[in-house]
C-alpha cells in the first residue's frame, strides 16, 4: 500500500513529474548560489554588527572543496532529473520503474550530502550566521530545500509503491487463462 495516494489533487504519476520539474528548479537554484559563493573567492570579509575576524581565511580550501563537490552534485541531479523527467513523460513504467528506484536512492544521496556540509558550513559562522543578509537567506533557502526534499522522497517512494503493486496486479491478470465465453473450449 502506497504512502500517499495523491499529492495536491494530483495522481502520483503527474507528482512525480511535477517533483522533478521542481527539483530541477531548486537544485539549479542551489547551483547558482553555490556559483555565485565559488565566483567569490575573497577568503575575508566582515560580518556587520559581528565580532571583528578574518572569516574563511584559515578555512579557505575546505569551503571551496565543499563548493566543487557540492556543485558536481548539483549538476549531476540535475542531468540524471532530467533523465528522469522524459522517461516519466514518454515511456511505459514497467521501462522506467528500476531507475526511479535509482533516482530515488540517489536523491536520499544527494540530500544526505547537501545537509552534511551546510551543517558544517553553517557552523562555522556560529552565533554570526543571522547577522549578515546573504547567509540567512542561504540559510532559509536552504532549509527550504531539505524540507521539500524530503515530501519530494515521500512521493517518490509512494510512485515507486504504486508501481509495484500496479506490476503485481499486471502478473496477476495475466496468469488467468483466457476463454471466451463462445468458445469450445468452456
Amino acid at each position: 500500500m502506497a504512502i500517499i495516494r495523491r499529492c495536491l489533487c494530483w495522481d502520483l504519476r503527474t507528482a512525480t513529474f511535477a517533483n522533478l520539474v521542481a527539483i530541477v528548479i531548486l537544485a539549479g537554484g542551489a547551483l547558482l548560489l553555490r556559483l555565485l559563493d565559488l565566483a567569490a573567492s575573497v577568503p575575508n570579509f566582515d560580518i556587520s554588527q559581528g565580532f571583528r575576524a578574518n572569516w574563511r581565511a584559515h578555512q579557505w580550501q575546505f569551503f571551496l572543496a565543499s563548493d566543487v563537490i557540492i556543485v558536481f552534485c548539483h549538476v549531476v541531479i540535475i542531468l540524471f532529473c532530467m533523465y528522469m523527467i522524459y522517461m516519466v513523460t514518454q515511456k511505459h513504467f514497467v521501462l522506467y520503474m528500476e531507475t526511479l528506484r535509482i533516482f530515488t536512492y540517489f536523491f536520499i544521496m544527494y540530500n544526505i550530502i547537501e545537509f552534511c556540509f551546510s551543517v558544517v558550513e553553517f557552523s562555522f559562522y556560529g552565533l554570526n550566521t543571522f547577522r549578515l543578509a546573504f547567509v540567512v537567506f542561504i540559510w532559509l533557502y536552504w532549509l527550504a530545500r531539505l524540507i521539500a526534499g524530503i515530501i519530494i522522497t515521500i512521493v517518490l517512494f509512494s510512485r515507486l509503491d504504486e508501481m509495484e503493486n500496479e506490476m503485481a496486479y499486471e502478473l496477476r491478470i495475466s496468469d488467468r487463462k483466457y476463454v471466451h465465453s463462445y468458445s469450445a473450449l468452456t
